[in-house]
C-alpha cells in the first residue's frame, strides 16, 4: 500500500550534489530506502549515513509541501542536539519542516505535547508544570495543611512513626502512593497506610486531583502514568487524529526508545493511514534494553536495510557482519586503504604494552596526522576482574578519584556530553556526580559503604526509577548546553532526589569553585605516545556511541569470571549466529558498536588464555604477539 503521490526518484544527482562530499553518490541500498513511501523497519549499519539518507527523505517532502488535505511530517529523534542536527543539515527546508502542520522534535515532547498534556488540560483550570518530586510534594503538603486537617494529622503521624527513616514530611509525602488496588502506601513497607475506601485515602486522591486542577502541578514521575491512562481512555481517537494529522512519521535511532516509547508510537501510528517508519540498528541497543524485559525492537517482516557503509574498509566490514543479528552481511563503499585487523595478544606480564603497540600500529599505518582521533575503548570500567585500568593505570587512578574534585567539574562533562549528542555519557557523569554528592552528605548505602557508580544506579533504580528516566530526558530537551543553563538544570534534578537542604550542605570548596577557573580532567583519560607525538583516549564503549575514530583499540575486559570476547568468541568462529543468554547479548553489542567506530585500523588486546585454542576466530587478522613481540 502506497501512502503519498510521491514520484520514485531516477536521477539523484542534484540530492546527492546537496547533500553529500563531492564525488560521492548513494548506494544502492540508499537510494532504495530513499525511494521507499511505505511503512516500514530501515536497518542501518554503522556508518551507513542513515541520518544523510533521512535528510534526503525530508528534503524531498518539504519540496512537496503543503501535502494534500493539509497533512504533515513528523520527525522524532531522543535529544535536542540529534534535533538540531537534521534542522541544520535541512537548511533552507528546515522552515518549511519546522512550520505547522509539521513536528520535528524528541519524543518526550512530542508525547507530552500531543498526549499527555491534552489529557491533562481537561482536569486542570491552570497551565500545566511538571516539576520534581521534591517541589511536588512541597505544594501538595501545603495544600492538605490547607484543606483537609484529618489527612495532615494522619501524615504527620505516619511520618513520626517512621521517623528517621526520612528527612522531612515532604520527603515521606514523597514515598506515599496509591497502589493497583486503590490503598494507600509506604514504598518499602509490606502493610498498607490505609485501605482504598478510607477517609485519608479519598482525601489523598483529592488533594492530588485538586493540586492538578487549581495549581496544574504533576511530578515527573506521573507524566507516564497520564499518557498510558490517555492511551487506555482515548486511544482510538487519538490514533485516528494523529494519523490524519501526519502524513509521514519517522523515529530516528528507535533502536534507544524505551519500552514506554516503542508501545506508545506503534500503538499510535502502526497500521494506520501514516507512513510510519523506524530507523536504526538494533545490534546498537547497548543502553536500555538491558534493563527491558521485553525485546528491544520487533523489527517488522519486509524490512529494508543500508548494509553499505561508507566508514570503514572491507576488512573491517566482513568481522562487524559475524556479529550482526540476522541482518545482510555489510559492504564497503569505501575506496580507502585496505588494514587488516589487528590482534594483540598479552599474558600477565606484557599487558601494559598493549597500548604503546596500538600506538606503533599507528605510526606504521601512517596514521598520525595532527586532528587524528585514536581511541582505546571497553565494555567495563569499574569491575572486580579485568578492566580498562589494567592496561593503563591512570584510568584507575581516575575512577578511584571519582574523575574530578569540584561541581563544576561535572557540569562542565556532563554540559559537553549533551553538546555531542552522547546522552550515555550524560547519564554516568550525573550518576558520578551524585555519588560525590551523597558522599558529601555522610549518606550511604544499607551495607554502610559509601555510594560507587553501580551502586547508586541500583539506589536510583530502586527509589526514584521513573524520576530518574524523566530527568535525563529532559536534561537532553533544554535549548542551551552551556555551563549555566546544565547546572540549573542539575540542582533542580538533585532538589528532587534529595531535598531543599543538599545544596547548602555541601564544602564551600567543592560547589564554589568557578568554572572558568576549572578544566575539564579529560587529559587523565589521555595517553601521550612520545614517538609520535600522538594522543590516545580512553573511555568505555558507552561513552564512543556514535562518535568515529581513525584507529580504535578494543580492550578486552571481564565479569563475572569470564570476559566479553570470551562470550562472542562462537560468533567470530562461525559455530554459533545467536546468544544464549542477556550478558552475551550485552557483550555482542558492546563489541559490536565498539568495532565500528574506527575508519582505518581496527584493533583488539586479547589475554592469552582467550586466544589459545581459537585461533581460527582471528585467521584473517594481523597478530601481534606481545609475548614475544613477534609479528606472525
Amino acid at each position: 500500500m502506497k501512502y503519498t503521490i510521491m514520484e520514485l526518484i531516477t536521477d539523484f544527482t542534484p540530492i546527492e550534489k546537496l547533500l553529500l562530499p563531492n564525488g560521492c553518490c548513494f548506494a544502492g541500498d540508499a537510494r532504495n530506502v530513499i525511494n521507499s513511501w511505505e511503512s516500514n523497519d530501515i536497518l542501518a549499519c554503522p556508518g551507513s549515513g542513515k541520518t544523510t539518507v533521512l535528510i534526503a527523505k525530508l528534503k524531498l517532502i518539504a519540496d512537496e509541501l503543503p501535502l494534500k488535505d493539509g497533512r504533515g511530517v513528523c520527525v522524532l529523534s531522543h535529544t535536542n542536539v540529534a534535533v538540531n542536527e537534521l534542522k541544520a543539515k535541512l537548511g533552507q527546508s528546515a522552515g518549511r519542516l519546522l512550520s505547522y502542520p509539521n513536528f520535528v522534535g524528541t519524543i518526550q515532547t512530542f508525547v507530552d505535547q500531543y498526549i499527555t498534556f491534552p489529557f491533562l488540560r481537561q482536569f486542570a483550570n491552570a497551565s500545566i508544570q511538571v516539576v520534581g518530586n521534591a517541589d511536588y510534594t512541597k505544594h501538595l503538603y501545603n495544600l492538605i495543611s490547607r484543606t483537609n486537617g484529618r489527612l495532615k494529622w494522619f501524615i504527620d503521624q505516619q511520618y513520626h512513626i517512621y521517623d528517621g527513616r526520612f528527612e522531612s514530611v515532604e520527603k515521606f509525602l514523597e514515598n506515599v502512593y496509591i497502589d493497583g488496588q486503590g490503598a494507600l502506601r509506604l514504598t518499602g513497607v509490606r502493610r498498607t497506610l490505609a485501605g482504598r475506601d478510607k477517609e485519608v485515602t479519598l482525601g489523598y486522591r483529592r488533594a492530588v486531583h485538586r493540586l492538578l486542577s487549581e495549581e496544574g502541578i504533576i511530578q515527573y514521575n506521573d507524566t507516564y502514568r497520564y499518557t498510558l491512562l490517555a492511551l487506555k481512555k482515548y486511544g482510538a481517537s487519538l490514533r485516528d487524529l494523529l494519523s490524519r494529522r501526519f502524513q509521514y512519521v519517522f523515529v530516528d535511532e528507535y533502536q534507544d526508545c524505551s519500552s514506554l516509547q516503542r508501545d506508545v508510537l506503534d500503538s499510535l501510528f502502526s497500521g494506520t493511514e501514516t507512513m510510519f517508519q523506524r530507523i536504526g540498528d538494533v545490534d546498537q541497543a547497548i543502553y536500555n534494553s538491558t534493563n527491558d524485559d521485553t525485546p528491544v525492537w520487533q523489527v517488522r517482516d519486509g524490512y529494508m536495510s543500508i548494509a553499505n557503509s561508507n566508514r570503514y574498509s572491507q576488512e573491517i566490514a566482513n568481522v562487524l557482519s559475524m556479529l550482526r543479528s540476522n541482518q545482510n552481511a555489510i559492504v564497503s563503499s569505501q575506496g580507502i586503504q585496505h588494514i587488516k585487523p589487528t590482534l594483540f595478544v598479552y599474558d600477565d606480564l606484557t599487558r601494559l604494552k598493549v597500548i604503546s603497540a596500538f600506538a606503533s600500529e599507528i605510526r606504521s599505518n601512517g596514521l598520525t596526522k595532527p586532528d587524528g582521533i585514536y581511541k582505546a575503548i571497553g565494555m567495563f570500567e569499574n569491575v572486580s576482574g579485568l578492566k580498562i585500568s589494567d592496561y593503563w593505570s591512570p584510568f584507575q587512578k581516575k575512577v578511584n578519584q571519582q574523575i574530578t574534585v569540584y561541581f563544576s567539574d561535572y557540569i562542565l562533562e556532563i554540559s559537553s556530553a549533551l553538546t555531542t549528542g552522547c546522552l550515555y555519557l550524560c547519564e554516568r557523569w550525573v550518576r558520578k556526580l551524585l555519588c560525590k554528592v551523597l558522599h558529601y552528605l555522610g549518606i550511604k548505602d544499607e551495607a554502610g559503604k559509601e555510594y560507587r557508580s553501580m551502586s547508586v544506579k541500583q539506589y536510583i533504580s530502586h527509589n526514584f526509577p521513573q524520576l530518574y528516566q524523566s530527568s535525563i530526558l529532559s536534561l537532553s530537551q533544554i535549548d542551551d548546553f552551556s555551563y549555566f543553563a546544565v547546572e540549573e538544570k542539575i540542582k533542580e534534578i538533585f532538589t528532587a532526589l534529595l531535598g531543599d537542604a543538599w545544596l547548602e550542605n555541601l564544602p564551600d570548596i567543592f560547589i564554589q569553585s568557578p568554572p572558568e577557573l576549572r578544566t575539564t580532567t579529560e587529559d587523565s583519560h589521555i595517553f601521550c605516545d612520545d614517538k609520535s607525538n600522538i594522543s590516545i583516549m580512553f573511555d568505555t564503549v558507552h561513552g564512543v556511541k556514535g562518535e568515529t575514530h581513525d584507529a580504535t583499540l578494543y580492550l578486552e575486559t571481564e565479569t563475572k569470571k569470564s570476559s566479553d570476547i570470551r562470550r562472542i568468541l562462537p560468533l567470530l568462529e562461525h559455530k554459533s549466529t545467536q546468544c544464549k543468554n542477556e550478558l552475551q547479548e550485552k557483550s555482542r553489542r558492546c563489541v559490536y558498536v565498539g568495532f565500528s567506530r574506527p575508519k582505518y585500523l581496527l584493533c583488539l588486546a586479547i589475554s592469552e588464555k582467550t586466544y589459545i585454542g581459537h585461533e581460527t576466530a582471528f585467521s584473517s587478522w594481523k597478530i601481534v604477539d606481545l609475548r614475544s613481540e613477534d609479528t606472525i
